[in-house]
């Protein structure tokens, strides 16, 4: 009967299944038979925004990548030496995620230099001077109502030894990463429900240049 319930219960916390959806605990009531995501189909569609004159060009590109692009990575395992650049195989540290996804999108990046340095470093590289912000012993509630004022778009996020993306979509704020805590794979987050952000004494954000 213990084996059986185990059974049962395997779904619901392996990291690896891909009908969990990463801000809920339980599959959605109708999960498809095999998951699939066209992740050349999600880059070319993310290119072809950029290249556009479209007058919503950023705001389209940002749903591109957090809606279609980003997803394509949830559950792919997470390692502080993985360098994965296809999703679903391999593991992927935080940093690399955040610079192959950047990349991927067809946005200008050094993906390994990237990966490597400190998230401060990689913010002042990649995000809007302006928009950078630096959080020192701000409990977790005051610092994503901080993010809600910031307005809609997709940041970058740096924490004491960590790095993801923070998307603001105008009503929720959530994290985005490759997660070296349980369940220790790429998920996405409700901000404010985040272990990993809550435990940061330091946060420094600022908003991907796109």
């Amino acid at each position: 009967m213990k084996f059986f319930f185990l059974l049962l219960f395997a779904p619901f916390i392996s990291c690896t299944n891909p009908f969990v959806n990463p801000i809920r605990s339980e599959p959605p009531a109708s999960a498809p038979s095999v998951f699939k995501c066209d992740y050349e189909k999600q880059k070319i569609a993310c290119k072809k925004i950029i290249d556009s004159s479209w007058p919503q060009k950023i705001k389209q590109l940002t749903n591109s990548i957090c809606d279609s692009l980003i997803p394509c990575w949830y559950g792919t395992a997470w390692n502080f030496y993985g360098t994965s650049e296809t999703p679903g195989k391999g593991n992927i540290a935080c940093g690399y995620f955040v610079t192959t996804i950047i990349r991927d999108a067809g946005l200008p990046v050094k993906r390994v230099k990237m990966a490597q340095c400190a998230s401060e470093e990689m913010i002042r590289n990649l995000c809007e001077k302006t928009s950078i912000k630096r959080y020192r012993n701000k409990n977790l509630n005051e610092f994503v109502a901080a993010i809600k004022l910031m307005g809609y778009g997709l940041y970058i996020i740096g924490l004491d030894n960590h790095t993801g993306f923070i998307y603001n979509d105008g009503k929720e704020i959530y994290f985005i990463h490759s997660s070296y805590a349980t369940p220790k794979c790429v998920i996405k987050e409700i901000a404010n429900s985040s272990s990993v952000l809550a435990s940061s004494k330091y946060r420094v954000i600022g908003k991907l240049k796109i």
